[in-house]
């Protein structure tokens, strides 16, 4: 049994607490979950003059500015989400909400890492790398926290070990021709509140020097791992911080120089090998960053948008078809920012609603049934129980039809830009976000760029 007695980590742990039973409030942006649209244009100028960019040939299976990145997210294993792995959050105090709640919680059990650790070797292994390479996809992006790679101050009460299955899996990618990103999921005080960052409840990162300083310090020491001659070039991008939310153009400012700086570590750790820096666009949308960072003074840069609809209410109301034109009106946003950064859409899923069980966080409902707690409910909300759930046999054929189009469609979409990254292989529950049971079912084709609807 171990206990942890530093000031700080007894005020965050209990500050936390009382946020996640609603005791106390935090202002926090309204989208407290897994993802958000991408903030659109009214009018997107971007430059049609494509950036001189030397394509990132490395050799097998994707290069940037010659192949579409096919990829997947191995989401939910390096990086703990309660509502993709449920059963390490079930059967635990309400409290348990996030990895450093968890961290908590497992501190005070007699085998504080036999949890943990079984699901580290057991949730992702070798077989499922070949199936992924099997179905034609080229690249997988990995989470990883920085508890995992920097050592841990003031208490913080992760638990340590995920970095060396990442080793691993970069071994694996290499062997079978696959290439990965890299990205780092989790930042030190939290990027954005949301429990994929690691920490509920909680956004100190940005106006504190050493979270930043601290952060930087992980991407240096990941950089100079990965470029290593035993893992082959395999890692083709390291993206610096998954979904930053600034509330505000001062936190704007503070991330592009975070930016700056990360681009600078990475290119002195990267001893001249090849290592594009991916950029999330933190809810910006991509014509703010259509001046930032360009060529000849930074090199082999890319941006990462996430798109996903049901986290608005509006595209959650529209029809299937609705939705699918929705999807269709994002070419040009995406291509006319491909002409200045290579441009992925690195986080997307061919479901359309929330109903996925805790999607919205550990204890929460959705805004599609109206059983999540919002402002504005939806006036005609629906049944998640057809949704979603881990026996996909029982969806209707007219909802598998409209996966099978979504992502087809989709995947077609970001492909008109330098590609795209499922969100996410596979779920306990949800299926209708698994990437895995989405080909064992048919909507998700194979190979993976099979386009059965036309």
């Amino acid at each position: 049994m171990k206990s942890f007695n530093t000031i700080p980590f007894l005020i965050i742990s209990i500050l936390t607490i009382l946020v996640n039973n609603n005791i106390i409030n935090v202002k926090a942006s309204p989208a407290s979950y897994r993802g958000r649209s991408p903030k659109l244009p009214v009018n997107f100028s971007g430059s049609n003059e494509v950036e001189k960019r030397q394509s990132n040939d490395t050799g097998g299976g994707f290069s940037w500015g010659h192949d579409p990145m096919r990829g997947v997210n191995i989401g939910g294993w390096l990086v703990l989400e309660p509502w993709i792995t449920p059963s390490l959050f079930l059967n635990k105090p309400d409290w348990v909400v996030d990895e450093w709640t968890y961290g908590v919680y497992m501190s005070y059990q007699n085998d504080t890492m036999g949890e943990i650790r079984n699901h580290w070797n057991t949730w992702f292994k070798y077989q499922e790398l070949k199936d992924i390479a099997a179905v034609g996809l080229n690249t997988i992006r990995i989470q990883i926290g920085f508890w995992s790679v920097i050592p841990l101050q003031n208490g913080e009460p992760y638990l340590v070990g995920a970095y060396d299955y990442l080793k691993l899996a970069v071994t694996w990618a290499a062997s079978l021709g696959l290439k990965v990103m890299i990205d780092l999921h989790g930042a030190p005080g939290g990027q954005n509140s949301w429990d994929n960052s690691g920490i509920r409840g909680v956004r100190e990162w940005f106006y504190n020097d050493t979270n930043i300083e601290r952060t930087l310090d992980a991407l240096t020491i990941m950089t100079g791992e990965f470029v290593k001659d035993q893992y082959q070039n395999t890692v083709i991008a390291i993206e610096v911080l998954n979904e930053p939310f600034p509330n505000n153009p001062n936190e704007v400012n503070i991330l592009k120089s975070f930016y700056q700086a990360a681009y600078s570590r990475i290119r002195d750790s990267a001893q001249g090998k090849r290592v594009t820096v991916a950029l999330d666009q933190a809810y910006q949308g991509l014509y703010v960053w259509e001046n930032f960072m360009m060529d000849p003074d930074y090199w082999d840069v890319a941006m990462d948008t996430h798109i996903y609809s049901m986290f608005d209410l509006n595209l959650l109301s529209m029809g299937y078809n609705a939705n699918l034109d929705w999807y269709c009106s994002q070419v040009d946003y995406l291509r006319q920012s491909n002409n200045i950064h290579w441009t992925i859409v690195g986080e997307w899923t061919p479901a359309n609603t929330d109903c996925a069980f805790w999607l919205n966080g550990k204890g929460r409902g959705a805004r599609y049934d109206n059983t999540l707690t919002t402002s504005d409910p939806l006036q005609f909300p629906g049944d998640c129980s057809a949704k979603t759930g881990s026996d996909p046999s029982k969806f209707s054929a007219e909802y598998v039809d409209y996966l099978a189009r979504s992502f087809e469609i989709q995947s077609w979409v970001y492909e008109q830009a330098s590609g795209y990254v499922v969100w996410t292989w596979k779920t306990e529950q949800a299926s209708d976000w698994s990437m895995q049971t989405g080909i064992t079912y048919g909507w998700v084709p194979n190979p993976i760029t099979a386009k059965p609807h036309g």
